[in-house]
């Protein structure tokens, strides 16, 4: 480390922080704090190590017992991207929405809110500038997801295709549904319809109606989808408040998906 960014470490702390990038990367567990120090020292005296360096700077908590350690040339700035840090903060979740768009290179717009879909519960956690918020799986329905080098992690991010259907899971708002159908429509070729259809068939029939109705306005050969759904003579909704009958698809959708 150059010694003008070192100035408030003293020469302990600023050995067990090269040890710790060097044996761990940037981000670090109070545990391994603790074996850097010295089995030999007190729970005590790692936890004051540790709050001593969160006060300077140099560690920002990230969660109960995770630290990332900061930037050299700028104390307090961490680099770690927000696909990472949306990992670190659930280790059980995967990356979708929006996010995962993004990492396929089909979104290019600045993200404050990273949205995840978990095993556990729905929550939100805000972490510097940016919100990350995670939704609790429906049954049968976690998957479809690979494991990716990001920053030194190991992040899970959703297949092009189960973004598109955890949107239509999760998220069914205007801005929502405009969203996937101009990636479906602009991006099209970049998407494996036979993948996206195939993992709708773990969905409710609701699901794949919604998809067969996108896949329409986007322009997109449907036809498979449809052979799978219209011998169901029953009719879905797309909100409980949906009035607009699509006769195809037997579900009540709203004015916007009329073209």
């Amino acid at each position: 480390m150059d010694k003008k960014y070192t100035a408030t470490l003293s020469a302990k702390e600023l050995m067990i922080i090269e040890k710790l990038i060097t044996s761990h990367g940037d981000v670090v567990s109070s545990e391994m704090i603790y074996e850097q120090l010295g089995k030999s020292q007190s729970k005590q005296v790692v936890k004051n190590f540790i709050t001593v360096l969160v006060k300077k700077g140099w560690l920002v908590r990230i969660k109960k017992g995770i630290f990332v350690i900061t930037n050299i040339a700028g104390r307090g700035n961490i680099e770690l991207s927000q696909l990472a840090l949306a990992q670190i903060i659930d280790r059980d979740a995967y990356i979708s929405f929006e996010g995962a768009l993004q990492y396929h290179g089909l979104f290019d717009q600045y993200l404050r809110i990273i949205s995840s879909v978990g095993k556990k519960r729905t929550y939100s956690k805000k972490f510097a500038q940016w919100s990350f918020k995670f939704i609790k799986a429906k049954k049968g329905l976690f998957g479809d997801f690979k494991i990716h080098h990001i920053d030194g992690q190991l992040v899970r991010v959703a297949s092009k295709e189960k973004a598109i259907i955890d949107f239509l899971l999760y998220r069914r708002t205007k801005h929502d549904f405009d969203l996937i159908i101009e990636k479906l429509s602009n991006y099209q070729h970049e998407f494996d319809l036979a993948q996206l259809i195939a993992i709708s068939k773990n969905c409710s029939i609701t699901i794949k109606r919604m998809l067969g109705l996108v896949l329409d306005i986007a322009e997109i050969d449907s036809s498979a989808l449809y052979a799978m759904v219209k011998k169901n003579k029953n009719h879905s909704f797309v909100h409980s408040t949906s009035h607009v009958f699509n006769a195809k698809w037997r579900i009540y959708t709203d004015e916007y998906f009329v073209k």
